[in-house]
């Protein structure tokens, strides 16, 4: 019998440095959890610098497209109020005239479109991979703790360094192999852009602006046909010629205040004070993730300091239990009875330290989930701010309204940081403080799950010891 208890014995021998070990396997996951933020940290900042850029160049076009329409138009419209044309033949020529100003206002506006559902298109790819690489990095911070769950913690606690080593090899190794090679595939995508989608809107900016130019000439050429016809007769009247120029200038009017380079300045403006706006949100979402970085190792160190403790004292507990047994005068039959549980006993307490662990890794990976969640959607709604100016022509017809642009772009880049500092940054504090509280409500229940179980163990091995020395008396 004693035989037996030393082979079991030997199985569960050399915890002296193992806390200090586990610490040691615990840091060697953070290292890799480090190196996997920073790469996503590169990923975001260049994702951000080629948004800034393709953002430059489309609203710079958009805006010579702005400044060709009103020069089509004020030169059509100034040799309509020239013409000598009469009435009737002015009223066919701009019978569709505003029609037209309204249809290019438009199809600027679906370029526009058009690029935006592009760049949020792959910037939601972008999004997601991170996202996904996120949860699988936060999770290298407890891999320690999660080990407890995979193996029974008495009989097979010698493996750790084998089960957990492997473990965080693996994931680096799928980092490597998978997810880097994910991400840089995504954000090739957001590079791709410029060869892309520039071309593409270009192309369908400049048809809007050709289909209008094109129109103005005809219009202009038809009203010269009619002039030539008219040579020697009467021109229009003076009441019929400001009757239309009253209508030229219910069409006409919304002359741009600056020059195209001053406007271009003046929305590049705007799009950088946007741009500030997002690397404040990036600041703060960076110091969110690095505070529950820091928690976790702190919460996990205090886990696994208390799970190994729980080691000692049951392997001690065995240790004297089967000392107590293998030196006992208590008949055979006693010791039979006695230690008949003995081995599932051993089981149990194993079970219950992996199910403590179990709720501990939920309650963690709860939290840290809602964290991840509340971090993406304010991600997102950051990177929107990148590409405001560009949806900015979605919303307006680009024609009529482009002094407005301040007024539109401005109200949409304070409602954006108002709701930040009101919705976003609460929140993201609630599911912060959320993973912080574990330490007072998380750490006591496992330390507590971990007790009984321990307890547990320690009675019955209390009755094995008393019941042999009832017997031997």
């Amino acid at each position: 019998m004693k035989s037996l208890f030393v082979c079991l014995l030997l199985a569960l021998a050399g915890q002296n440095d193992f806390v200090e070990y586990l610490m040691e396997i615990q840091s060697q996951a953070e290292a890799v959890h480090q190196m996997m933020e920073d790469t996503f940290d590169d990923i975001r900042f260049s994702m951000s610098d080629q948004l800034v850029e393709l953002n430059r160049q489309l609203i710079s076009r958009m805006n010579e497209a702005l400044e060709e329409v009103e020069e089509i138009r004020e030169e059509t419209e100034d040799f309509v109020g020239d013409s000598s044309a009469p009435a009737t033949c002015v009223n066919v020529a701009v019978a569709n005239w505003e029609t037209e100003i309204d249809w290019v206002g438009q199809a600027l506006s679906r370029c526009a479109s058009q690029a935006n559902v592009e760049i949020t298109s792959r910037t939601a790819d972008v999004h997601a991979a991170l996202e996904a690489a996120q949860i699988a990095s936060t999770e290298l911070q407890n891999i320690v703790v999660r080990g407890f769950i995979d193996w029974n913690a008495i009989d097979s606690n010698e493996q750790l360094s084998v089960i957990v080593g492997a473990q965080i090899d693996y994931s680096e190794d799928y980092f490597h192999r998978i997810t880097h090679p994910n991400l840089n595939r995504v954000l090739e995508g957001i590079s791709e852009l410029d060869d892309e989608l520039l071309p593409e809107i270009v192309t369908c900016i400049n048809r809007g602006v050709e289909r209008f130019s094109n129109y103005g000439q005809f219009e202009r050429n038809r009203s010269t046909r009619w002039n030539q016809s008219l040579k020697g007769k009467t021109r229009i009247s003076v009441t019929m010629k400001s009757l239309f120029v009253c209508l030229l200038l219910a069409l006409a009017g919304q002359t741009l205040g600056q020059s195209q380079e001053e406007f271009v300045e003046y929305l590049l403006e705007i799009q950088y004070q946007a741009e500030a706006i997002h690397q404040l949100m990036e600041g703060t979402f960076d110091n969110v993730r690095f505070s529950m970085s820091d928690q976790l190792v702190e919460l996990n160190r205090q886990l696994i300091s208390r799970m190994n403790d729980a080691l000692e004292e049951v392997e001690q507990i065995r240790e004297e239990t089967e000392e107590f047994v293998g030196e006992s005068s208590a008949p055979a039959t006693c010791v039979n009875v006695a230690t008949a549980n003995w081995e599932i006993e051993i089981d149990w307490v194993g079970q219950a330290l992996s199910r403590c662990a179990s709720q501990a890794n939920v309650q963690i990976t709860s939290r840290t989930a809602d964290v991840h969640a509340a971090l993406e959607a304010a991600q997102v709604a950051s990177t929107e701010l990148q590409n405001i100016v560009v949806r900015g022509f979605i919303d307006w017809n680009a024609i009529d309204y482009t002094e407005q642009i301040s007024a539109i772009v401005g109200d949409q880049i304070n409602d954006k940081y108002d709701y930040f500092t009101r919705i976003t940054q609460p929140t993201l504090e609630r599911v912060l403080q959320a993973i912080f509280d574990l330490d007072d409500n998380l750490l006591p229940e496992i330390v507590t799950c971990v007790d009984r179980g321990v307890e547990r163990f320690n009675n019955y091995g209390r009755v094995i010891r008393d019941t042999l020395f009832f017997c031997s008396q």
